[in-house]
């Protein structure tokens, strides 16, 4: 079996200022010989064709007398003096274009030294950031040169990077928090029962309904994280219908609706995305539940399929979107909640949401699934007769 070897280029270890010295230093030497070629090329056949010349003698009243005369015969040993200037020449031309190079080799690379100063200024700013100094951003050079704009793009990068940071450390925090309690809760039940000398049936099916329950929740939830961690590697290329998608999360939710007495109306239209089939049904499929958890018994939860041409809002390519709307007849979403309510862990009601096994992460994972599909997820209208949560997808 044959290994391959990668020619590696050798000036990729030199610092930026020795390849810009030594890359100019090469364009001086190629400038300098060329000139060198052609002046002493020009200066030594000038001095050649001294062969033979023309002695003119002109009178100010008479004919010009014109003769051509040997050099040589008028003066002697001319051809020697001719062959030594040729050769005095050629060696100052190539000791002058010597110290040229020289002086344009030292003179560029203190040059570059002083140009790439403001750079390795950068570099040494950039070493000092940590992880626990992501918010500290570096002072922009009032130059509105290169590494001005290089030093706003890079503090625009560390703005980026802390909030990414401080979003995951939420989102940790969270996530061991949520875990804890239900081990936690399950921790002090046994305890407590582990004390008592003859427990009962009852008790022991209390505990174990109670280790169900618990275990349950935990199931939950990592299955939620993990769907959330493993949403970028799914592959989004299938062709959906949303109506034969919402079909069919209605169909699976009946039974959820009938128990809480809610009617599930589906209305009729039709849009065509391109994305996850499983995403986008668990996206529909988790709006639908969340309206039916929440909502009145006896209320109504209606699935809305429409086309728009604009965002409504803030989005900046005006194109055709699909729209899929679930309002439901709940209590609504107080105003200051309603972009909150798409954060992980996120709960307006946090015992009602614990009661029915909320763990704050069903909208937020609709929101990653439709940020991964170019879309939004927002609310659209809410007030005390229930709100309006869409799903806003780019059509195929």
């Amino acid at each position: 079996m044959k290994k391959e070897h990668t020619i590696k280029n050798p000036l990729k270890k030199l610092s930026l200022q020795w390849r810009l010295t030594l890359i100019i230093t090469l364009l001086m030497t190629v400038t300098c010989i060329l000139m060198y070629f052609f002046i002493s090329s020009s200066a030594v056949t000038g001095i050649e064709d001294l062969g033979d010349y023309v002695v003119k003698i002109n009178e100010t009243d008479s004919t010009p007398i014109t003769f051509n005369i040997n050099p040589n015969t008028l003066f002697a040993g001319l051809s020697d003096q001719v062959q030594t200037t040729k050769d005095l020449f050629r060696t100052r031309s190539i000791i002058a274009t010597a110290i040229i190079i020289l002086l344009s080799s030292i003179c560029t690379y203190f040059i570059s030294r002083r140009a790439l100063q403001p750079l390795r200024r950068l570099s040494n700013e950039v070493n000092k950031i940590e992880a626990q100094n992501l918010s500290e951003s570096l002072e922009v050079p009032d130059t509105n040169d290169e590494i001005s704009r290089l030093t706003g793009s890079f503090n625009k990068m560390l703005s980026r990077l802390d909030d990414a940071f401080t979003a995951q450390k939420q989102f940790s925090a969270s996530a061991a928090h949520e875990l804890r309690t239900p081990l936690a809760v399950m921790q002090t039940n046994l305890e407590v029962f582990a004390r008592k000398n003859a427990p009962t049936v009852k008790e022991y099916q209390e505990l174990f309904g109670m280790i169900q329950d618990q275990t349950g929740r935990l199931s939950h939830l990592s299955e939620v994280l993990l769907d959330m961690t493993g949403i970028q590697s799914v592959e989004r290329s299938d062709s959906i219908s949303l109506a034969e998608l919402t079909d069919e999360v209605c169909c699976d939710l009946a039974s959820i609706a009938d128990q809480k007495k809610v009617e599930l109306i589906q209305e009729e239209g039709d849009c065509t995305v391109t994305g996850s089939y499983l995403l986008l049904y668990r996206a529909v499929y988790n709006l639908v539940e969340n309206a039916i958890k929440y909502n009145h018994s006896g209320g109504k939860v209606t699935v809305k399929i429409s086309q728009k041409k604009d965002l409504p809002a803030a989005h900046s390519k005006p194109t055709d979107y699909a729209l899929v709307e679930v309002t439901d007849t709940g209590i609504g979403i107080s105003p200051e909640f309603q972009e909150k309510i798409f954060d992980p862990f996120f709960r307006v009601d946090k015992s009602r949401s614990r009661a029915m096994g909320g763990a704050g992460l069903g909208l937020a994972l609709v929101n990653e699934i439709a940020r991964q599909h170019g879309g939004q997820v927002k609310v659209l209208a809410s007030s005390e007769q229930g709100s309006t949560i869409a799903l806003i997808l780019p059509l195929s």
